[in-house]
């Protein structure tokens, strides 16, 4: 049997008008994975920004903590508004002799100066530090028995190694307390 043009029998294939639609949802789906790829991404990166800087900023104070758990004598003076010194003195057998740990508001950083004159930034931007004590008498002498700090700390996107810049908006607290344990 002969056919005509008309009643030919078409071959097996996709329309364009097929392979258009498939192509529009293929890129809309492709679309929605990577922006949702790039979304969990960026969250990731704000956890370890996060991370890093409780991190860095736990470890500066558990050691400014340290410090003062086990001295002979600790003097803070200053304020919120003008800064902070907190002069500390050790005796005996754990003697690095004389820290003193400092924090201004122009600058934002904690810093300690050690024995020697070596003085090292601890941690970086600290927008808001506040030192609290409780007093004691002791032996005819009104010492420091107790020591709490509160730190506002700005997240620093890895500024701290050198990898970032510090962020306007983003901060998170910090606070830590101690009694005084006197190494005399």
């Amino acid at each position: 049997m002969k056919l005509s043009r008309n009643n030919r029998i078409s071959t097996a294939g996709f329309t364009l008008m097929e392979i258009m639609v498939a192509t529009s949802i293929a890129m809309v789906l492709l679309f929605g994975a990577l922006y949702s790829t790039s979304e969990t991404l960026e969250v990731v990166r704000e956890g370890d920004i996060r991370m890093h800087t409780n991190v860095n900023a736990r470890r500066a104070l558990n050691r400014l903590i340290k410090d003062c758990r086990y001295a002979s004598e600790i003097e803070v003076a200053g304020t919120q508004q003008t800064g902070w010194t907190i002069g500390i003195s050790t005796t005996g057998a754990l003697a690095p002799g004389e820290i003193e740990y400092t924090w201004s508001p122009p600058d934002n950083s904690l810093r300690v100066a050690l024995v020697g004159g070596i003085t090292e930034e601890v941690i970086f931007d600290v927008r808001d530090f506040n030192v609290d004590t409780l007093t004691a008498t002791r032996d005819g002498i009104e010492v420091i028995s107790r020591i709490s700090f509160h730190l506002i700390i700005g997240l620093d996107d890895g500024h701290a190694t050198g990898a970032g810049n510090p962020n306007s908006e983003r901060t998170f607290e910090l606070a830590g307390a101690t009694w005084i344990q006197r190494n005399d």
